[in-house]
């Protein structure tokens, strides 16, 4: 789970080959941007688990991952590394990110609505795309625990997406800002001739 600051990744590979020191300078002035956005995230995991048996317990008694707010917390960060292509051949120059499941889970639950999934029961089928709980409002009951969405031109959340909400187009504008410099810097020293293949 992340949110991306979109780019094009030849022009990286441009600073890369031909202005490494501007592509150091770009991953700083990224590192400035998102960092901040990363850490407030962090800030917005709780201490405890929102209902009491979410908490920590045996891999052996369920395969719903425990939350543990430090595991959490530790797998919110940031990259300035371009991302591969998606499968809209999309990349991004940067971005922060939630890669723990207990925090995918956190951050995200009741996007599809208050409701959760549908319920069929333990004995139903249908995979992980339904409840199997014996509560039938187990879901409805779960997503009310976790308080609200907050939103973003991203999209919604209670971690980073709710830090990206919170920073107001700050993050983004300075990331934009930075990747517009070092464009315009390469494209300076091109027109200059100044440009030569890194070693």
């Amino acid at each position: 789970m992340r949110v991306e600051v979109s780019g094009n990744a030849d022009f990286r590979k441009a600073l890369r080959r031909f202005a490494p020191d501007l592509e150091k300078n770009l991953k700083t002035e990224l590192k400035h941007a998102l960092s901040p956005v990363a850490k407030k995230a962090r800030g917005f995991v709780p201490s405890q688990a929102p209902l009491s048996n979410w908490a920590g317990r045996s891999f052996s008694e369920a395969t719903f991952p425990a939350f543990n707010a430090s595991t959490i917390r530790s797998k919110i960060g940031y990259t300035t590394a371009v991302s591969k292509p998606n499968k809209n051949g999309f990349t991004s120059m940067a971005s922060v990110f939630n890669n723990s499941r207990a925090g995918a889970i956190y951050e995200s639950a009741g996007r599809n609505g208050d409701q959760g999934q549908p319920w069929v029961g333990p004995k139903g089928s249908g995979g992980n795309r339904y409840s199997h709980s014996n509560n039938p409002k187990a879901g409805e009951q779960f997503i009310k625990a976790l308080g609200p969405l907050s939103g973003s031109l991203k999209g919604r959340g209670r971690l980073i997406y709710r830090a990206w909400g919170e920073s107001r187009g700050v993050a983004e504008g300075a990331a934009m800002k930075a990747i517009s410099k070092a464009e315009h810097q390469l494209y300076v020293r091109s027109k200059a001739g100044q440009l030569r293949r890194a070693a």
